[in-house]
């Protein structure tokens, strides 16, 4: 007899029990539920049901599929799963008093980590026959967080779960097992003395951590807590958004909506179970299609599927409802929910980054079919034939040598291994990091900064977001005696009048200050010129209104272009001097040059148009703005043909796909330089 199994992010799952172990119903509340204590004898299909609607949200999400804008809250669902699950696995054996944490351990493990380990193996090969220098060094780092068991807060403090980085990202899905071995390592220990503290009032104590970890969502989500603010956690949680989607605390609100379930009695009445079951449905389906990675407040988005969820969970009985949940294929995709969830992604990262594009539609829906195949392959050879066997000691030697292995795999990729390429100049310059920040355009200033000749007269105001940055080591090498540079920067940081990036926690407090700063400087006077630089197209829906702080979507740079010009003239009206604006350095196939050729992979030809619209728009701006002047890389480093990757001597001029190196900027700031030198003179009369 089979009871309720593993959940895909989640990995949860149940050891089957006899029915003669099985609780009676106390009807108490300090007692196993009815709904909780009967599950115990049979197998659940409509949690195998929710599981699958759980994960196609996510694999749906992934594939960028129309509709499942809030696909990612498939992993909320896992998470109130897991803690209904769990708690009901380790209440039951504590009340029979045979529970053992060698035993927990073993059968989460036995659950987890043969697919886990097999999905790594494979990922490995694939990283190493595709991935450039720079990309296998931070898949190694992210390979060992996995192993570790701290995937999430690796990511946490790499990057946002939605930018694009993360398509880069193979292991990113393993945050939530990160957050599910951190919940297994706690919360037996904890049921335990609240049980013994409160054996027969369960829900009230699970429903008050329940309650605190969501008022944690609310203090942390927007990045400032006051009693942190000077110490140096504020930066570890400027991200708000970041800070509770990761980690573990936050999470904990849904580990204990189905934990609350065990305990909490089930409804009489069918028609009850009916309601509850398609009210919660109806919620996680309107996040799924509603939500998007951007909505609004964290605390508010993780209410409906976590709230479903349980709803769900609870109506067990439910008939009709219940049968969207419990027929053959749904139930069956549920089954292999976890092998999908694991392969799913990776075959994602790996398939884009052959192409170098997002998938299109056609190519979604074989990548789709194909993650199901080896899902399908890896739930039938893989999980099932592991976790029938039993003993720990085959389970002992399966996590020594997986965790050995991959820490070993993960050392020796921490070095790029540049070995696999064919190396020019330009090659070894960007084979590992050394090589690399060698090459590197900027100067290391921390969002602002003075440099150059300190003591002279001509103050110039530098500022914008990295592709400024990347400008600044050439700006001291070529007008550092000449000019005192005060630099105002901070990566996707726009500066307007009107317009602001949108809010995203870390960014939004480094791009306030290098705003405030720039303010600050500009208004203290003595600047006798600007130079602004930005990636320009990178704010198609990234900005905001500063008088209201709401999105200002514009995907289309025929608009975004002259809206972001004219942000900036108003800006600067009150400025008499000259303002000098650089265009966005023309993207690269550098990784494209850069990775093994196991493989004959396309390199997409590069698109002009971005700089074209740039161009065009800039045309129309300048007579009316003659204080306004453009230097635009795309004429030194481009023919009318294509875009130059290396100087004559071979060196690279970029660091990665759009960033130029302190090669590539020294063919740009002499032009800026220029520009002052020949402006300066009429600007200060």
């Amino acid at each position: 007899m089979r009871c309720g199994e593993a959940l895909p992010s989640t990995a949860t799952g149940a050891a089957c029990r006899e029915s003669s172990n099985a609780l009676p119903d106390g009807g108490q509340a300090g007692s196993l539920s009815s709904t909780a204590s009967a599950a115990i004898d049979r197998h659940r299909t409509d949690i195998d049901g929710l599981r699958a609607v759980a994960v196609l949200a996510v694999v749906f999400f992934h594939l960028r599929i129309s509709g499942f804008s809030g696909g990612f809250v498939g992993v909320d669902v896992f998470f109130v799963i897991s803690g209904f699950l769990i708690t009901r696995i380790v209440a039951t054996d504590i009340d029979a008093g045979r529970f053992s944490l060698a035993q927990f351990y073993s059968r989460r493990a036995r659950r987890l980590l043969p697919a886990f380990f097999t999905t790594l193996s494979l990922s490995c090969v694939a990283a190493f026959l595709l991935f450039t220098p720079q990309h296998l060094e931070t898949f190694g780092k992210s390979l060992a967080a996995a192993v570790l068991g701290v995937s999430n807060i690796f990511f946490w403090r790499e990057s946002g779960y939605f930018d694009l980085a993360a398509r880069m990202k193979p292991l990113l899905h393993t945050w939530s097992l990160g957050v599910e071995w951190q919940f297994y390592l706690v919360w037996p220990l904890l049921l335990s003395v609240l049980l013994a503290l409160f054996p027969r009032r369960m829900v009230w104590p699970i429903m008050a951590i329940a309650i605190f970890s969501y008022c944690l969502i609310f203090v942390f989500q927007d990045g400032s807590v006051w009693l942190l603010s000077r110490t140096g956690a504020a930066e570890w949680i400027a991200d708000g958004r970041a800070t509770v989607f990761y980690n573990t605390p936050f999470r904990v609100f849904e580990f204990a909506c189905g934990a609350a379930l065990v305990w909490l009695p089930g409804p009489r009445s069918i028609i009850v179970h009916e309601l509850l079951a398609l009210l919660g449905l109806t919620l996680i389906l309107s996040a799924i299609f509603v939500l998007g990675s951007g909505s609004g407040n964290p605390a508010w988005n993780v209410l409906p599927p976590a709230i479903g969820a349980a709803m769900v969970l609870h109506a067990d009985r439910s008939r009709w409802t219940g049968l969207i949940l419990r027929n053959g294929p749904v139930s069956y995709v549920g089954r292999i929910s976890y092998s999908l969830y694991l392969v799913h992604w990776p075959l994602i990262v790996f398939c884009e980054y052959g192409l170098l594009r997002p998938l299109l539609p056609a190519e979604a829906i074989v990548v789709e079919l194909l993650s199901f195949a080896l899902a399908i392959l890896m739930f039938h050879f893989i999980e099932q034939p592991y976790r029938s066997r039993r003993g720990l000691a085959g389970l002992s030697r399966l996590a020594l040598i997986g965790v050995v292995t991959f820490s070993v795999v993960s050392y020796a990729m921490s070095g790029g291994m540049s070995w696999r390429l064919q190396l020019s100049v330009a090659g070894t310059e960007l084979a590992d990091s050394t090589a690399l920040k060698a090459i590197s355009g900027s100067l290391g200033c921390e969002d602002f900064c003075e440099f150059g000749n300190l003591s002279s007269p001509n103050k110039i105001l530098v500022v914008g977001d990295s592709h400024v940055d990347h400008y600044t080591r050439a700006l001291e090498e070529l007008g550092g005696k000449e000019f005192h540079f005060l630099l105002a920067q901070a990566g996707n940081c726009y500066f307007g009048a009107d317009l602001q990036t949108r809010t995203t926690g870390a960014v939004t407090q480094h791009c306030r200050k290098a705003n405030d700063q720039a303010a600050r400087w500009l208004t203290a006077g003595g600047i006798v010129a600007i130079v602004q630089a930005q990636r320009w197209p990178g704010y198609r829906n990234m900005l905001e209104s500063k008088a209201d702080v709401t999105p200002v979507d514009m995907p289309d740079v025929a608009r975004l272009f002259p809206t972001m010009l004219g942000d900036i003239a108003k800006l600067y009206a009150e400025f008499h001097g000259p303002v000098i604006l650089v265009g966005h350095a023309p993207n690269t196939n550098l990784m494209c040059n850069t990775r093994p050729a196991y493989f004959s992979l396309p390199c997409p030809v590069l698109s002009r148009a971005e700089h074209v619209a740039f161009e065009a728009a800039f045309a129309i701006f300048a007579p009316a703005h003659p204080g306004f002047e453009l230097v635009d890389p795309i004429a030194t480093i481009c023919s009318s043909t294509a875009c130059q990757a290396t100087d004559e001597a071979g060196h690279s001029l970029y660091v990665d796909e759009h960033h130029l190196s302190i090669f590539g900027a020294r063919l740009i700031v002499p032009m800026i330089i220029y520009r002052l030198r020949s402006d300066l003179p009429v600007a200060s009369r």
